[in-house]
């Protein structure tokens, strides 16, 4: 190896950080990532979410089935970003057959049908996607949130990273029994379900009115009641550990849930 005078080597050093002074800065590994703006795909998935969210409500509380398949239209439209983006003809597949759930009865005059079968598939969905996570050798859904938002400081403090992965199988567990519950009302509604539908017995007698509200709002508050005693949960359990602000903590997910969708760290 051929060493180099000092004076020449002083001289090199200085000429390249002038004419690259970006090379001579350690860049956090997510440096770039934490503070870039959002693919134009994925930019639209959270309003689309939130639209779906308030109009699916609206639907179930005012008994308006139009909103209600406005709302699962907004949520086809938010799940086919991400297939757009990934271009998977698994992911396609599947979300040909979530439309065709929806389209096919809805076509046929039975959206009340479509709009009772969908929600029963997205928690379907939605446990297993937690439930996955829970596997040997993957992160668990939540540790990762706890990683983004917060950052792997806060995971190594004691207890967080193991109840991160307990509150993971909770709502993997919870959103599994939710989509049992909506299918039994499906099944079992008198008149309207199913199985009254084709003339068959039920082995439980359920109101049609269970039908139609709960579905679009009783699980949003079994869902918003179940967040809420496991916040209250968590701030006992972790109660020797530092928690922050509820307000900073939905700040974090709006700023940075393409990370979180992308699986990145947080910077």
């Amino acid at each position: 190896m051929i060493e180099l005078p000092t004076e020449v080597a002083s001289y090199h050093d200085i000429h390249s950080r002038a004419a690259f002074p970006t090379m001579s800065i350690q860049m956090s590994p997510y440096a770039n990532n934490s503070h870039a703006a959002p693919r134009p795909v994925t930019r639209w998935m959270l309003p689309l979410l939130i639209g779906y969210a308030v109009l699916a409500l609206l639907g179930g509380v005012l008994h308006r089935p139009e909103l209600s398949l406005i709302a699962a239209l907004l949520l086809l439209a938010a799940l086919l970003l991400p297939v757009l983006r990934n271009r998977s003809l698994g992911a396609l597949a599947l979300w040909l057959v979530l439309a065709a759930l929806l389209l096919i009865p809805a076509l046929a005059g039975r959206i009340q049908l479509a709009l009772s079968a969908l929600p029963i598939v997205i928690l379907c969905a939605l446990s297993w996607l937690f439930a996955r996570t829970l596997r040997r050798g993957q992160e668990p859904l939540i540790v990762r949130c706890v990683r983004v938002l917060e950052g792997d400081e806060r995971l190594a403090l004691p207890g967080v990273a193991r109840y991160a992965r307990g509150v993971t199988a909770y709502w993997a567990c919870l959103l599994a029994a939710q989509a049992i519950v909506l299918l039994l009302l499906l099944l079992c509604a008198r008149p309207a379900g199913l199985l009254d539908m084709f003339g068959v017995r039920a082995p439980l007698s359920i109101p049609r009115d269970a039908l139609v509200w709960y579905p679009e709002a009783g699980c949003w508050i079994v869902l918003v009641l179940a967040f809420a005693v496991e916040y209250a949960f968590r701030r006992w359990y972790l109660r020797r550990v530092p928690h922050p602000p509820l307000k900073r903590f939905l700040l974090r997910l709006v700023q940075r849930w393409p990370l979180l969708i992308r699986g990145e760290g947080a910077a």
